[in-house]
């Protein structure tokens, strides 16, 4: 008789910490069934002192073939006796048949952490096998063809249509360079006549007879600016004398060179020292000017 009233005395001390923890809990399914995997709302209930913490607890052995997902949602209201708490958990059943099981959570107060099993609950996991159906792997069904796919023939096809495409773009090609030879074309404006050579003694040629002095400086004047554009020196500003020094220097040819040297004396002669040659030598003398500046005779 004492030892029962011990073992009461013992179970009543272990009791009391749970029933201090946790009251009223209530726990529901937001539907009595699901498939295999099938997201189920779990909701708990339950009333504990003033300043409590509920925390569920996924790992315990309780759950059996249900597992946690996630928590949803969790809330805790004050109330004369303490707080109400509210907590939706997110489970899904993981075995066919009635599937048993008691949800875990786990109560922290100031006196300590106190894990609390809730009711338990019994959802409907409809088998995925048929009815009569054994328990054995079936063969898998064979491949079948999937409309729509790439034919065997694209690439042939995209090939042969770029080779098309090439060779009209070749023909069109060839027959638009031979319409553009053979296009009908503006006659083209014969060329211009090359000017005229200048003559550069003419002044010379109509002085020669009635200005003797004009006719010859004339020829001096032509034959030193041809002298000088032929062979880059400025025979314009040298007397007779540096002219005949500088024609050699400067390369003129010996013949060129005796012709100008003794016609330019011939004009010096006559523009500054009044000498009149006769019209004949005047002729000649011009004819010698035409052989130097390039013209003719």
């Amino acid at each position: 008789m004492k030892r029962l009233a011990i073992l009461c005395a013992l179970v009543l001390a272990l009791a009391v910490p749970t029933l201090a923890a946790a009251q009223n809990p209530e726990v529901t399914l937001s539907r009595p069934f699901a498939a295999i995997g099938e997201p189920v709302v779990l909701t708990i209930v339950l009333d504990t002192p003033a300043g409590a913490v509920v925390e569920v607890d996924p790992a315990a052995d309780t759950w059996g073939e249900v597992r946690v997902i996630r928590v949803l949602s969790q809330t805790a209201v004050a109330f004369d006796a303490g707080l109400h708490h509210r907590i939706e958990v997110l489970v899904a059943p993981f075995a066919p048949g009635m599937v048993s099981f008691r949800a875990s959570v786990t109560v922290t107060t100031d006196a300590g952490s106190t894990p609390i099993e809730l009711p338990g609950l019994t959802i409907e996991v409809p088998s995925t096998l048929l009815p009569g159906e054994p328990l054995t792997l079936s063969a898998l069904p064979p491949p079948v063809r999937i409309e729509g796919a790439q034919s065997a023939l694209f690439w042939p096809a995209v090939a042969l249509v770029a080779l098309v495409a090439l060779l009209v773009a070749t023909v069109a090609l060839v027959l638009g360079r031979r319409w553009w030879r053979s296009r009908p074309r503006a006659p083209e404006a014969p060329p211009e006549p090359p000017p005229a050579p200048v003559d550069v003694l003419a002044t010379a040629a109509s002085l020669l007879e009635g200005d003797a002095a004009g006719a010859y400086r004339a020829i001096s004047a032509a034959v030193r600016n041809i002298l000088g554009e032929r062979y880059e020196f400025p025979a314009q500003s040298l007397t007779t004398a540096e002219l005949e020094t500088r024609m050699a220097a400067a390369g003129v040819d010996g013949w060129e060179e005796r012709m100008a040297r003794e016609l330019l004396r011939e004009c010096d002669a006559v523009v500054y020292a009044g000498y009149r040659p006769v019209v004949e030598r005047r002729i000649a003398d011009l004819r010698i000017a035409r052989e130097i500046v390039g013209g003719t005779g």
